[in-house]
């Protein structure tokens, strides 16, 4: 065979195995229909190069030929770069409600730990505890906020100034029942229990906040008896509560006798009722 013909075979094969393994192949989907088209192609290229003269080159060649097209073809696959997860944009998952940026991540303009949408309170000042809506926490509910809050215990349903403390003529604390030994002002054990609570409304009123200790009885006995009693019993408390560490300057002692009674002097439970000591707030 001439030696053109050789040649023209052999680049036929060659070109054939080069598309097959090439950018734009169609075969390399399939890697056994390009193994079975380079084994043909090479078996053919290999007898036009031999004159068809030997049945064993020819086997040989579509052998090789197999091998080669099965090895172009998934070259691909085995080059394939690893797909890169796109890294998060958001820090957290925003919750339900928030509002949300161009990234589409909730915002939290005040820095509270409560983002925008779900903060009741956007504009909280920076370092104030908040609650989970984003509000500044009022621990004693009076409407002031802690952080402004001046008197921080308030008892429930005092009515506060702008700082958080009683108004003037506010009753603070009230401790009634029997609380003294009889005809005395010696405070019993149950009464120096109930007066713990007292004891810390009074130390957490501002620093110019002052307290009557108001004493009061029922109407047995005369009137100016049960004055110098009342007058003697508020005294007792004033003085545990100073042991107790309360300033004294803030507390007044004050008899009030029979005068104020808050329940019907007829019954016992009323009279119970009426011998009592009240906190109330002068300024």
């Amino acid at each position: 065979m001439k030696t053109s013909v050789k040649l023209a075979a052999v680049a036929l094969s060659v070109s054939l195995l080069a598309g097959c393994a090439g950018p734009n192949q169609r075969t390399s989907q399939n890697p056994l229909l390009c193994a079975t088209l380079g084994a043909l192609v090479s078996g053919a290229a290999i007898s036009a190069i031999d004159d068809g003269d030997s049945s064993d080159a020819v086997v040989g060649g579509a052998i090789v030929g197999g091998l080669l097209g099965l090895v172009l073809c998934s070259a691909d696959e085995q080059e394939a770069k690893p797909v890169m997860e796109a890294p998060a944009v958001c820090a957290d998952v925003p919750p339900a409600g928030a509002l949300l940026d161009a990234q589409g991540c909730a915002f939290d303009s005040d820095a509270d730990g409560v983002v925008d949408g779900v903060d009741l309170c956007a504009d909280t000042p920076a370092g104030v505890e908040v609650d989970r809506v984003g509000c500044p926490l009022d621990t004693d509910r009076d409407g002031v906020e802690d952080y402004n809050d001046q008197c921080p215990a308030t008892p429930l349903g005092t009515i506060v100034d702008e700082i958080g403390c009683p108004l003037p003529g506010e009753k603070v604390f009230s401790m009634s029942g029997v609380n003294f030994d009889f005809n005395s002002a010696n405070l019993t054990g149950d009464a120096k229990a109930i007066l713990a609570e007292g004891i810390n409304v009074v130390k957490n009123l501002g620093g110019a906040i002052a307290v009557s200790v108001e004493g009061h009885t029922d109407s047995k006995g005369s009137e100016q008896y049960n004055q110098a009693l009342s007058l003697k019993r508020a005294q007792s408390v004033v003085s545990y509560l100073v042991a107790e560490g309360v300033d004294a300057a803030k507390l007044t002692a004050v008899g009030m006798g029979e005068t104020s009674p808050v329940a019907n002097n007829d019954t016992e439970s009323g009279r119970a009722a009426n011998r009592r000591v009240d906190f109330v707030i002068v300024q």
